[in-house]
Order: C-alpha cells, then structure tokens, then sequence
C-alpha cells in the first residue's frame, strides 16, 4: 500500500518536473507567435505610424468631402423644393382668389337672371291677362253686333214710317252703342298696352338666351370643379414634393456610386474623344504638308512651265484674232480690210471655188461677201481654237496625273524609312534602358 503510493507520488514529481521543461518553451511560442501578430497589425516604427496617420488622414478627407459635396447637392435640392413649394402655393392662391371673383360674378349673374326671369313672368302673365280681356271684348263686341240685327226687326216692324222720318233711335240701340263705343275705346287700351308691352318680347327672348346662361353656368361650374382638383392635386403635389424633400437628406451611396461611374465613363469619353481629334489634326497636318509638297513640285516641272507657256501665247492669239474679225464687221467700210491668218484649210473649205474666182459684180456686192467671208473664218477660228484649248488641257491634266505620282512613291517610301529608323532607335533606347 505504502509502495503504490510511493509510486503515484513518485510518477506525479516526474510529470510535474516534466511540465515545468516543457512550459517555458511553450511560454516563448506564444509570446512570439504574439508579438508576430502585433507587429503584422500595428505600426512598429516611426514611419509606418506616420503613414498610418496620414493614410487615416487622407481617408478622413476624402469621405468629408464626399460628406460635404452631398449635402451641397442636398441642400441645392432642398432649395429648388422650396422655390417649387413657394411656386405652387402662389399658383394656388391666384387660383383660388380667381376662382372665387369667378364665383362672385357668376352669382351676382344668377341674381340679374333670376330678377330678368320674374320681370319676364309677370310680364307674360299681364300680357295673358290682356289677351283674353281683349278676346272676350271682341267676343262681346261680335255677340253685340249680331243681336242687334235680330232684336231691331220685331220691334221696329210698327214704327218703321216713323224711324224712316225722324231718324231717332231707340234705347236698346243707344245702349249697344254706348257698349261698342266702351269696347273699343277698351280695345284702343289694350292694343295701346300692348304696344308698350311689346318690349318684353325682348325679354321673352333673352329668357331663351337665359338657357344658354344657364348651360355657360354649368360649364363654369365644370371648371370650378376641375380647378377644385388642380388644386388638390397641387396641394399633393406639394406633400409629394414634401416627402421627397425629407427623402433626400438620407445617404444616397447607390446614386452616389452611380454618378461616380458616369463621371469616370464621361472622362474616358472624352479623353478618347480628344485623342481622336489629336489624331485627325496630325493627319490634316500631314495631308497639308502633302499638298504644299505637290504644289511646289508641279510648279518646279519643266514641261509643266512649256504648257503653261504655251497655253498663255494660245490665249493672247485667240484675243489677237477676235478683236480684229470684231473691228471688220462692226465698220462695214467700202475697202475690203486684210483678213487674218488663216490656215490653208479653212480657206478651202470655207470659201467655195465660184466665189473666189467669180469676179466682183458691184462694190456692194462684194462687201456682203466680204463680211459672211469673215464671219465664217472667224467662226471656223473660234472652234479651231476651242479645240487646241481642250487639247492643251488634256495634255496638262494628263502630265499633272502622271508626274507626282513617283515623287508620291518618293516621299511615302522617304516617310516610312524615317519611321523604320524612330522605332529602331526608340527600341535600342529602351532596350538600354531595360538593361540599366
């Protein structure tokens, strides 16, 4: 018993000896797999501190000023808002200020057409009243007239020699005469009233028109209710714009992001964009010394300079002889003038044999002749003239389209030798430039 405890004590002296070896290499590991950690994370020195701040720094300023060009956007945001709000709601007051004198109005004409209307009625219904007053006076007016005849026979048959000579008249016919007399001094009334009443036929009709008024009332009551909901839709409007306001003091890092995007977009752009005209530039340059080039070369070519001679003393000899072919027929003198020179030719082909060797008849005669003479040679001139001109043309234009186009070869092999010569030297220069 006292030996297996021995060795169990024994065995854990050995293991703790043991741990205590080992502990302090384990102890090191750690402190420099740590202090490996620290050193990859943290600045060591001055320098990397230094770096450290200033990246830190420069960070710092760049996401303020990010910070500080959004709310500058925000704010001009903010301010147009305003101005639109502030907009707005003057729209809607002068909407609603003139919306209410259009009411104003439009009532104060329902009053006038209401007040014209009750005129209109009882004038109507006076002008009734007179009407059937007349037609019953003129009824009795007939029945009088008719019972006159019928009661006058039974009781004047007695009396008749007495009637044929005195001319008196009885009580009853006094009395209807009284009656007609009262009826039509009632029907000069009534028509004297119906001619000053005759007016409101007038209004009679502007009571028709009042169905007009009244269909404009309903079309201005139409756009009251239209400007009712422009004026809702201003004041949603307004809230929307409102509500879009409070929105954009939010982080906007998408748009942000995108704006980013097109800005470097637009950049390359238009860097590709001057490059381009970079390009198009040198090789206008390049054309322009071209040009220069061939110019210079066609006016150093002898053949060239011939032609340009030749062409001049052929224009000088057209002018020579068309001023005095021009001189013989504007002067019509008797003496026949000494024509130009004229090609063999032309003389035989122009001149027929009769006329040359017809003798001359008369003076006048031979004048005539003369004169369609040196119209048809200085035609005949003319046309030989054009003809050489076009010929001298051709031959020019053909010796220009022949002659540069060696030198073209000339100067465009010169170009690309020169260009084979600036890559070689630009390739040793920074193949010495690779080896340092």
């Amino acid at each position: 018993m006292i030996e297996a405890a021995m060795y169990v004590a024994l065995g854990f002296c050995t293991a703790g000896l043991i741990g205590l070896a080992i502990l302090p290499a384990f102890y090191r590991r750690a402190a420099r797999l740590t202090e490996e950690a620290l050193r990859a994370v943290n600045p060591t020195s001055y320098a990397e501190v230094r770096a450290a701040q200033d990246q830190e720094r420069a960070r710092h300023a760049v996401e303020l000023r990010r910070v500080e060009k959004r709310l500058d956007n925000e704010r001009e945001k903010a301010a147009k808002f305003q101005l639109e709000t502030t907009r707005m709601r003057a729209e809607v007051e002068a909407l609603t200020k003139s919306h209410k004198e259009t009411i104003s109005g439009l009532e104060a004409k329902v009053a006038a057409q209401a007040s014209d209307q009750h005129a209109v009625d009882m004038l109507s219904s006076e002008v009734t009243s007179l009407k059937k007053k007349l037609s019953e006076a003129e009824r009795a007016l007939a029945e009088s007239w008719t019972k006159a005849p019928e009661d006058t026979p039974a009781e004047a048959k007695p009396e008749e020699p007495a009637e044929d000579d005195s001319g008196w008249l009885p009580a009853s016919g006094t009395m209807a005469l009284a009656t007609i007399t009262g009826l039509e001094a009632e029907v000069a009334t009534l028509k004297a009233k119906l001619a000053r009443y005759e007016p409101t036929v007038a209004g009679q009709m502007d009571a028709a028109r009042s169905e007009t008024a009244k269909t404009r009332l309903a079309e201005l009551e139409a756009q009251l209710v239209d400007t009712e909901s422009n004026y809702v839709s201003a004041q949603a409007e307004v809230t929307r714009l409102s509500l879009m306001l409070d929105a954009a003091r939010l982080p906007e890092n998408e748009r942000q992001k995108h704006l980013d995007a097109e800005l470097e977009k637009l950049s390359g752009e238009a860097a590709r964009y001057q490059a381009d005209a970079a390009e198009k530039d040198r090789a206008l340059q390049r054309i322009t010394a071209q040009m220069a080039k061939l110019q210079k070369d066609l006016s150093s070519v002898p053949a060239l300079v011939d032609l340009r001679r030749d062409f001049r003393a052929l224009a000088e000899k057209l002018t020579g002889q068309a001023s005095p072919a021009g001189n013989a027929s504007a002067a019509g003198a008797p003496a026949k003038p000494a024509p130009p020179f004229v090609p063999v030719s032309l003389q035989t082909k122009d001149s027929p044999p009769e006329d040359r060797n017809r003798p001359e008849a008369s003076s006048k005669e031979n004048l005539q002749a003369d004169a369609d003479q040196g119209t048809t040679q200085a035609q005949s001139r003319s046309g030989d003239i054009a003809n050489a001109a076009e010929a001298l043309v051709s031959r020019i234009v053909a010796s220009s389209r022949n002659k540069p186009k060696p030198e073209a070869e000339t100067t465009q092999a010169s170009t690309g030798a020169a260009q084979d010569s600036d890559r070689k030297t630009k390739a040793t220069k920074q193949k010495k430039k690779d080896v340092a």
